[in-house]
């Protein structure tokens, strides 16, 4: 643990990393380093290809690298934070949501927790979850987004921020969420993406 600050207000920008490749190793940290030199203090490492013990043997590089950018290391999945319990917080998947006792997850952890209906929102407002990430909001090349009205009234239904995720672009998209009661957007393929043009 680097940060016990759990105030997530301050940011609005989650950088959610794709699936690790070794074969591009070297441009995965380069992008990971040159989003997180641009202001990204949120990170969380998502590779759902890796076995525990590889995702361990990765996350240590990443997180180093959050370590020289003083930002939050956010590991994906309840399963991986036994062998990686020096991270800053923990992305739950759904399914963490309805088999895990959220309140034996140790307070130091900033808890973050996806959601796509009522019934796990719900969850999140009963227990010490920090920050709620609700998708797909637009639609994506594997998902049909569930569009701004529907998150407008799920974002009213949380107790805890909440965060846009699904085909979204930081520019143009953060006043939209902000308007319809979101606290910012938490992307994968755009902020991966960000400098390919050099125009980041």
């Amino acid at each position: 643990m680097q940060i016990t600050d759990h105030d997530i207000s301050k940011h609005d920008k989650y950088f959610i990393t794709p699936d690790y490749n070794q074969s591009l190793e070297s441009e995965y940290f380069s992008k990971i380093e040159k989003s997180l030199k641009s202001g990204i203090k949120l990170l969380q490492f998502r590779s759902k290809n890796l076995s525990i013990k590889d995702y361990t043997e990765v996350s240590k590089k990443i997180y180093s690298i959050c370590l020289l950018y003083k930002a939050k290391y956010i590991i994906n999945d309840y399963v991986n934070l036994q062998l990686n319990s020096y991270c800053d917080g923990i992305q739950l998947t759904s399914d963490n949501l309805r088999n895990t006792n959220l309140d034996s997850i140790n307070k130091q952890y900033i808890i973050i927790a996806s959601c796509h209906n009522f019934e796990e929102i719900k969850v999140c407002n009963n227990s010490n979850v920090h920050l709620v990430l609700i998708s797909p909001v637009l639609n994506t090349k594997n998902k049909n987004g569930i569009g701004w009205e529907t998150f407008r009234e799920l974002t009213g239904y949380s107790k805890k921020p909440v965060f846009a995720l699904g085909g979204l672009n930081y520019k143009t998209d953060i006043q939209t969420v902000k308007i319809n009661g979101g606290a910012g957007i938490a992307a994968s393929s755009y902020f991966y993406h960000l400098f390919d043009a050099g125009d980041g």
